[in-house]
């Protein structure tokens, strides 16, 4: 009977189901881990130019002189404002605060990739719950009110 249905065809497909879970969840910690290599390098970036702004200098000065330099310049009677580093230095840490943001959203992915794979989500409730402790005050069984709009509110 080459069309008589194999009792084994279900356990099999449980197996692929659990392999593509656990895959899907390996690539959720990896780009997590990603995330936060790049996250560290962001910050280790940050706490360079604290400690030490003169190593920008460089930086700030290519970027300045790769949009026109000195063009931008506003001479005054008494001296001149370098206004191309000015902007240089605003583009330049908008770079980096777009790739904070971009790690952030990279660790954020990867950490909704592993919760939608975890395949117990009570059991994972109940490790963080015993890593971090649970809640000292118990939640109400109903959900709270809204409070009654009355305008604006005046000091």
């Amino acid at each position: 009977m080459p069309f008589a249905e194999d009792d084994d065809s279900m356990p099999i497909m449980e197996i692929i189901k659990r392999i593509v879970q656990i895959a899907a969840t390996c690539l959720g910690l990896a780009v997590i881990v990603i995330g936060l290599n790049y996250a560290m390098d962001v910050f280790h970036l940050i706490l360079a130019m604290l400690k030490s702004p003169t190593i920008l200098a460089a930086p700030i000065q290519e970027l300045a002189d790769s949009f026109g330099g000195r063009a931008f310049d506003v001479s005054l009677p008494d001296r001149t404002i370098p206004l191309a580093k000015l902007i240089a230095l605003v583009v330049y840490c908008c770079g980096v605060l777009a790739a904070a943001f971009l790690t952030i959203a990279l660790m954020q992915a990867g950490a909704k990739i592993v919760s939608l794979t975890a395949g117990d989500r009570t059991a994972v409730k109940q490790m963080l719950q015993n890593a971090f402790g649970g809640r000292k005050q118990p939640r109400s069984s109903s959900p709270p009110q809204p409070e009654e709009y009355r305008g604006p509110r005046r000091v």
